[in-house]
């Protein structure tokens, strides 16, 4: 049986460095579009920003709303950026101390999700 596309996006955060040489940030675009196409998400607004992390790298942010004005998918372009999880301790492996905190972002971004059954 095929399945059927969402009426509406599935909550999705998406974090990616610009200079990341492993994976290109391409595939971040290609995840936020997928997450934002089908049937009735024509209608979602999109709200920009740009923002400096406590550990100094620059950011761009985009929010995608739904007709309800609820930020139902992020992406965030963290400028400077290799391949590296954004915000994490300078004693891990594969960290970017100077990023923004990707772990309390999206905490944040899901705590604010709507559960199903709910509004």
């Amino acid at each position: 049986m095929p399945r059927s596309r969402p009426s509406s996006p599935m909550p999705t955060i998406v974090f990616h460095g610009d200079q990341d040489h492993t994976v290109n940030v391409g595939n971040a675009t290609g995840v936020v579009e997928h997450a934002t196409s089908g049937p009735g998400l024509e209608q979602i607004r999109l709200i920009d920003g740009e923002g400096t992390a406590p550990g100094g790298r620059r950011y761009h942010r985009t929010e995608y709303m739904d007709l309800a004005n609820r930020c139902v998918v992020e992406q965030w372009i963290v400028h400077g950026a290799g391949h590296a999880w954004s915000g994490g301790s300078s004693s891990g492996s594969f960290t970017d101390p100077a990023g923004p905190d990707a772990s309390a972002q999206m905490v944040r971004f899901f705590l604010s999700q709507a559960r199903a059954g709910t509004s």
